[in-house]
């Protein structure tokens, strides 16, 4: 499904309306996705400043909601809002960027999942995190509206260790 047809979805839902006559400052803040060969549902968080919380909305069958959780960020950080309308790549096109780019740096690597997550850190962008048969981990972060490739490596999920 097409994340701005997932977000349609999930705002014009019973669930978010309820949800927001009593949240009204909730923002859209993120969209996220597996994919495993075939795209997951979308996930979609809303976050408040007043109570530093996010809800995510899942699609499927039905609209879900999850209960008000902690948010992941950097002490001190803001969580920025996801403006749809600086969007001009899908994540077909993401994917397909991130994918050239696999085959043309990291050709040996036969990518098992992607996970997608688009947010705004200083700009809309799409932050794909493509997990290996070797246990590798490639990151590539893809500008929602350009396109450009903002940042990409490569580490060993093996080596990951609790700092």
């Amino acid at each position: 499904m097409l994340l701005k047809t997932a977000i349609k979805n999930i705002e014009a839902s019973k669930e978010f309306k309820d949800f927001k006559k009593n949240n009204q400052d909730f923002y859209l803040v993120h969209a996220f996705t597996l994919i495993d060969k075939v795209q997951q549902d979308w996930q979609v968080g809303y976050y408040s400043k007043t109570k530093d919380k996010v809800v995510v909305f899942l699609t499927g069958k039905e609209i879900t909601k999850s209960p008000e959780e902690e948010v992941f960020k950097k002490p001190g950080h803001k969580v920025k809002e996801l403006n749809m309308k600086n969007i001009k790549l899908n994540l077909e096109q993401a994917i397909k960027k991130a994918n050239e780019l696999v085959k043309k740096k990291y050709s040996a690597e036969l990518v098992n999942k992607t996970i997608c997550i688009l947010q705004n850190l200083e700009t809309e962008l799409y932050n794909l995190t493509l997990v290996s048969q070797a246990f590798n981990i490639i990151n590539i972060k893809i500008d929602a509206k350009t396109g450009e490739v903002l940042h990409e490596s490569r580490q060993s999920i093996l080596g990951l260790k609790k700092q």
